[in-house]
């Protein structure tokens, strides 16, 4: 399965904000049904970013992933289309304290424009 051009567009619209933060690489994995994008300031991972497919949310291999990140103390960002954004945020709603989890969605249409 290709990526869609939906979800490109919110790729490289999150790569932006995310080196808006001075002195910030993003390094980019990509596979067939999703994104991780690792936000690197000095020589620390400050944040992972997770971007999702419809295909790759019904994989609950997803959530593993997830916990592993936050349990390094790395600040989450879950990135799903805009139709799983409930989903996500029922499911990590017991993640507590500020600024360690972000769940966004994106425009199905071709735009890809974050929400």
């Amino acid at each position: 399965m290709a990526v869609s051009s939906s979800m490109r567009n919110a790729v490289n619209q999150r790569i932006d904000a995310l080196k808006a933060t001075e002195g910030t690489v993003v390094k980019e994995e990509w596979s067939e049904d999703r994104a991780v994008l690792s936000a690197i300031r000095g020589d620390r991972m400050v944040e992972c970013d997770f971007i999702e497919s419809e295909r790759s949310c019904r994989h609950p291999r997803r959530m593993d992933e997830y916990y592993e990140v936050l349990g390094q103390g790395i600040r989450l960002g879950i990135i799903v289309p805009d139709s799983f954004v409930g989903t996500e945020r029922l499911r990590m709603r017991r993640i507590k304290g500020e600024g360690r989890l972000l769940i966004m969605g994106y425009s199905d249409g071709q735009d890809g424009s974050l929400a």
